[in-house]
């Protein structure tokens, strides 16, 4: 499981956009928060579903931690990368959502009500179009300068 947590950091690390950032941020502390709070996560291994608390920063950036009282992330997923957010009503579990990104990977959720699961959708959503507009709007920009 260590494995793959690096393999996720590493991916969000190499982002030019977020080089330099330090990402090992204490559940508590971070500033520019969209949502913060409790949803389970099926580990990609076992299939065990374990409660996590997860943050998703204006940065659209997705932190999950195994408590709140954590001071680093068990992993961070950079919603940059996302291609979508779905309700999943073919899992085993009520309340089911997933993160798909490209090149065909996904990481499954589950809210505790159907008003959190609406809620993070919204939210999870809300991000991954705010991401992919920016780095839109940066593309374009370099564009242009190149054609002056």
């Amino acid at each position: 499981a260590m494995f793959g947590m690096v393999m996720e950091y590493q991916a969000v690390k190499d982002e030019p956009s977020l080089a330099g950032t330090d990402l090992r941020i204490p559940a508590r502390q971070h500033r520019n928060i969209d949502k913060a709070g409790k949803v389970w996560r099926q580990s990609s291994i076992l299939k065990i579903w374990k409660e996590r608390h997860v943050v998703v920063t204006k940065e659209s950036l997705l932190f999950w931690y195994t408590s709140e009282a954590d001071s680093a992330p068990e992993d961070v997923i950079s919603l940059q990368k996302a291609t979508g957010v779905r309700r999943d009503d073919s899992a085993h579990r009520p309340y089911t959502f997933i993160i798909s990104a490209k090149g065909g990977t996904f990481h499954q959720f589950s809210a505790n009500s159907d008003e959190e699961l609406e809620s993070w959708l919204r939210v999870i959503g809300k991000a991954i179009v705010r991401a992919s507009t920016t780095e839109w709007d940066e593309t374009s920009d370099r564009l242009e300068e190149s054609q002056q």
